[in-house]
């Protein structure tokens, strides 16, 4: 809520002398309104009317009564009333006081042509018909008149000064006059206070108040009520408490305003409990103490408070606007439609005149409560509408998926002579992003730099998103270069939108140059490139995240626990990833989902059995992607009965109908054992067509054990699909191939060459000396070639020593029997191992990566490397990780 007004110079005990003797009418002036005409009618008749002294009071009279034409007339009746200071004082002070600010000057400018010479009296009004005009120029050439004549000394006209210097934001001259004053008084120290505190000059509010607390003055209510919203915007609760205490002890405690500022500190402290407690022993409360401690429980998101606060108020007070405005806002936070409906009906009958604001929260409360009758019905009653009006309706549409109305409303804006603003942009940017069509967003990029909203940072963010998320990496780049303002939303943006799209090394490149420019890492930040060190195993850099996580105290934080969690067990550090999880004191249903996970792709399902058995009793209720962890963690450890029960407790237990994603695990979990023809079964008893992800799993399993009358019952299922899906090509012109029916495998060929489908190449990479290298299969290498070659067929040859006899049938291409056997030795695997071997030291682990899943003869060959050289070689592939040592892998060959 807004704070409470300050009042622009004379507050309590500020009353200049004239104003007394104003403020004080003879008895005869203490009638009622009826009677003041009778008792002029007296005062003419009986001559005191022409009396100055009389006439100053009729005036002033007058203007009590708020009939300042009155007034007017007794001045221009009265004889002599041009050439008397104390009448044309009494005149402008009716003027300026009854909201006539122009008409008072304007009497002062008279009263200067007659040759007059103003006083002290004056200059009080003058000023303050100044300060309601907010005419700083006529401000100061008012202040020059008070220095010619040599009034300066005043203490009111420098109160007066103070007042209104203040109010029209001039508070460098506010000071000025208030170092110049001879003598201060309580109201010069308000007056200031209350300019500071009133233009968000919160610092300065305090340090005076400070000052006058040095000089001896004792706070009255309107000090007070000027430095609490200073120590609120602050955020100084000591001190904001220490001013309560005061406020007891000089005795000020049931004034209306001193409560209603405390109110708004404590609310603004996000101290409601406090708040409530001034609220409940305010005696005089008005619609600003109940709007204010309505607002309070608003802002921090505590709406059923403030709507049962709102309940009370409307009992016993009568709501505003504003309380309407707050309480409207609270039913769009909540979506309830319901209770938004019966605030527009109380809106309604109780006559209220809804201005544009008001208007707007309830188009954004029907449109976040998907009402787009009663949207509409409101919109087409509207007389005046604003950008904001139609920026609501757009995104009501937009955010319920109706993206062409969306449009459509965004070129109708301009029938209106509305012009679409930087929301209206990003909105639909919005929008753009979540279809997934970069060409509608070039088109309303171009319509921002025509409406010169390209420079808008929110504009430029909204940009960069919609690029990275459409696969424009490119055109982000650009766009982010092009900004002249980068804020942590850019940087944030363009590091996930890289990542996003794989450019991981320049997402790492871009964190290094945010660091650079002063921008600190924030938590999406490291959510954004976390999974880049996930993706290329860059344990150092996920390190040195891990560092800044400390530091920026975020290690509490849930979902970078899980992200920790994720990146350490892809990179190979499965210890770390326990550890973090161990450690962290918040655990969610994703953080023992990310674990069961980690331990199923090492192939440690006992331990995921055991972990998920916790989670259960801990009374973390497991939902599809727990139990989809649970038997996938089962199917990489050959756990084929407990995957099976756990199959069935999902849906006995907790009621979650399997996925196709499940019924493939499944599918998976009964292959990988060599369960094949009950593999088959199952999918054929499936309660939903299975779709091609099912048959490719078993497909994937025949091919490992050899079944070949299943697989290619599978293949032609797979092919009947008719489906784009270059994996389950790949797969089935794999498995033609392993069989020798090398005219399938060139009609499947044929097939993906027609839908232009190309097959994914297979590469892998290792870290050596914090520098990635990356090599591909069959293909020359830039560095080393020559070494790593020879390497090879030294390990080859004391690997057939060892007895390992090479498996052709994964050479997938029709060639003579010597080219296949160079093939396998050129497996991308294969490269990165002896590049590892040749550039580290003996006996150190190697960690390698590939973005496919290892053939069968390469998970043979690097048992007898790992022997061979007595190392241990981590292998993870796009299923799983494989730990070689000593001739074995941890998978048990179920991979």
């Amino acid at each position: 809520m807004p704070s409470p007004s300050f009042s622009p110079f004379h507050k309590a005990g500020s009353a200049s002398p004239a104003d007394e003797d104003a403020a004080t009418p003879p008895p005869a002036m203490e009638s009622s309104p009826r009677h003041l005409p009778q008792i002029h009618s007296l005062s003419i008749t009986s001559g005191l009317a022409r009396s100055p002294f009389f006439a100053g009071k009729l005036i002033a009279a007058y203007s009590d009564l708020r009939n300042p034409a009155a007034s007017l007339s007794v001045f221009l009746s009265t004889p002599q009333s041009k050439h008397n200071v104390f009448l044309w004082n009494s005149i402008i002070r009716v003027r300026a006081r009854n909201g006539m600010f122009a008409e008072a000057l304007d009497c002062y400018e008279d009263m200067r042509k007659t040759k007059l010479r103003p006083d002290a009296f004056t200059f009080p009004s003058v000023i303050s018909a100044c300060a309601g005009l907010g005419d700083l120029r006529i401000g100061h050439e008012v202040h020059q008149h008070t220095v010619e004549l040599g009034l300066m000394s005043d203490l009111y006209i420098g109160n007066a000064l103070i007042g209104m210097y203040s109010r029209v934001g001039s508070l460098g001259d506010a000071r000025d006059v208030f170092d110049g004053m001879a003598r201060r008084d309580i109201v010069s120290w308000n007056s200031l206070i209350s300019g500071y505190s009133a233009n968000g000059e919160w610092e300065k509010a305090v340090e005076v108040y400070g000052a006058m607390r040095m000089d001896g003055f004792v706070p009255d209510c309107f000090t007070v009520e000027s430095v609490l919203p200073a120590f609120g915007g602050l955020g100084a609760v000591q001190e904001g408490q220490m001013v309560h205490g005061l406020v007891y002890k000089v005795g000020i405690e049931e004034d209306r305003l001193v409560g209603n500022g405390l109110i708004a500190m404590y609310c603004r402290f996000e101290n409601l409990v406090d708040a409530r407690r001034v609220f409940d022993m305010l005696v005089g409360r008005d619609v600003i103490s109940w709007n204010t401690i309505i607002d309070g429980y608003y802002q921090v998101g505590d709406f059923n408070d403030a709507l049962d606060m709102f309940r009370k108020m409307v009992t016993g007070s009568t709501p505003d606007l504003v309380s309407l405005t707050v309480i409207l806002h609270a039913c769009c936070e909540m979506g309830d439609l319901q209770l938004g409906c019966s605030v527009h009906g109380y809106i309604m009958r109780n006559g209220y005149e809804c201005d544009i604001t008001a208007s707007n929260i309830l188009l954004a409360m029907y449109g976040k409560c998907g009402s787009l009758i009663m949207l509409h019905n409101l919109f087409d009653r509207m007389d005046v509408m604003d950008s904001f009006t139609w920026n609501s309706l757009i995104n009501s549409y937009v955010r319920r998926g109706l993206f062409s109305k969306g449009i459509e409303l965004f070129k109708s804006m301009k029938q209106f002579d509305v012009q679409p603003d930087f929301v209206t942009i990003v909105t639909l940017l919005s929008m753009c992003t979540e279809l997934q069509q970069s060409i509608h967003g070039r088109g309303l990029h171009c319509n921002a730099i025509k409406r010169g909203l390209d420079s808008n940072l929110f504009v430029g963010n909204a940009l960069l998103d919609m690029y990275s998320k459409c696969g424009s990496l490119e055109d982000a780049l650009e766009e982010f270069e092009r900004m002249e303002v980068h804020d942590r939303v850019s940087w944030n943006t363009i590091i996930s939108g890289c990542v996003h799209n794989g450019n991981c090394s320049l997402g790492f490149e871009l964190i290094s140059e945010m660091k650079v420019q002063g921008q600190r890492l924030d938590k999406a930040t490291i959510l954004g490139i976390l999974p880049a060190c996930s993706y290329v195993a860059a344990k150092r850099l996920g390190k040195e995240i891990h560092g800044c996580i400390l530091k920026l105290n975020l290690e509490c934080d849930a979902a970078i626990g899980n992200a920790l969690i994720e990146m350490y067990s892809k990179c190979g550090r499965l210890d770390h990833a326990v550890c973090v999880f161990e450690h962290m004191n918040t655990k969610n249903i994703v953080t023992w989902t990310s674990l069961i996970f980690a331990y199923g792709m090492y192939g440690q399902g006992d331990k995921a059995l055991r972990v998920f058995t916790r989670m259960e009793k801990m009374g973390v209720m497991p939902d599809h992607v727990a139990f989809l962890a649970i038997i996938y963690s089962c199917s990489h450890s050959g756990l084929v009965d407990e995957g099976k029960m756990y199959f069935k407790r999902m849906e006995q237990d907790y009621k979650i109908i399997p996925s196709f994603e499940h019924y493939a695990c499944m599918v998976d979990l009964l292959a990988r054992s060599g369960k094949l023809e009950e593999a088959e079964i199952f999918i054929e008893a499936m309660p939903v067509q299975p779709d091609i992800s099912i048959w490719g799993a078993l497909l994937s399993a025949c091919r490992i054990f050899n079944e070949t009358l299943i697989a290619e019952r599978v293949c032609e299922r797979i092919m009947a699909f008719d489906t784009e899906s270059t994996g389950c090509h790949v797969l089935a012109s794999n498995l033609y191939a392993a069989i020798g029916k090398w005219d399938m495998v060139g009609k499947i060929r044929r097939s993906m060459e027609g839908k232009k489908m190309k097959k994914d190449p297979g590469f892998s990479w290792i870290e050596v000396k914090n520098k990635v290298y990356v090599f591909g299969t069959g293909e020359r290498l830039v560095e080393q070639s020559e070494e790593v070659y020879k390497f090879l067929e030294v390990l080859t040859g004391l690997m057939a020593k060892e007895g390992y006899i090479p498996d052709r049938k994964f050479v997938l291409q029709d060639v003579e029997e010597d080219d296949k056997k160079h093939m396998l030795c050129t497996h991308s695997e294969r490269l990165a191992i002896a590049f590892g071997l040749l550039n580290t030291k003996p006996g150190t682990p190697l960690l390698i990566m590939k973005n496919l899943r290892a053939c069968g003869d390469c998970h043979t060959a690097i048992k007898y490397i790992s022997k061979i050289v007595a190392r241990e070689i981590l292998i993870r592939d796009s299923n799983r990780f494989h730990l070689f040592k000593d001739g074995f892998c941890s998978c048990g060959d179920f991979w």
